[in-house]
């Protein structure tokens, strides 16, 4: 049954391509196992990307990037010469939500924030204070969701 479950959700995941100026910041970074995801995140009619890192290559060999709260995910903004980089928000984890609000022209953006001592894990809002995000989900001005929240999972849990 497991076995059925886990085929059913790989053969549901859609791959997007990685565009040449992410592909150019994934190579930089020596990133070697990595999710993505792109999203119109200002408004502007472009895509934005988000890159959820946990494995690069260091020293000849792959090494975890992530600790025992998560990995970091960076939100990229595409510029005439490649990406640059907006916010890079450490300790996060998936599923990564792109939501319906928005702060300062920016939609919001949610993750999970647990482990590393913090138990039980909660849904962390993420906003826009016009020059970027907040670098740290679990302090302020990262707030806890309570309830519900409209929006769209971009970067889904994996069994890793």
């Amino acid at each position: 049954m497991l076995a059925l479950i886990l085929t059913a959700t790989a053969t549901a995941t859609v791959t997007t391509p990685i565009p040449a100026g992410l592909a150019a910041y994934v190579r930089d970074r020596k990133l070697t196992r990595y999710d993505h995801a792109l999203s119109d995140l200002n408004g502007d009619g472009g895509p934005e990307a988000l890159v959820y890192a946990w494995q690069g290559r260091e020293g000849g060999r792959d090494v975890n990037l992530c600790g025992s709260g998560g990995c970091d995910l960076t939100v990229l903004s595409l510029t005439l010469t490649g990406y640059r980089v907006v916010s890079t928000i450490s300790i996060t984890r998936p599923p990564i939500r792109v939501l319906a609000s928005m702060s300062n022209g920016w939609h919001d953006l949610s993750v999970l924030v647990a482990g590393g001592g913090i138990q039980p894990g909660y849904r962390a809002r993420l906003r826009f204070d016009g020059k970027g995000y907040p670098a740290n989900p679990s302090v302020a001005p990262a707030q806890a969701i309570k309830g519900s929240e409209r929006g769209t999972t971009v970067i889904a849990a994996k069994i890793r």
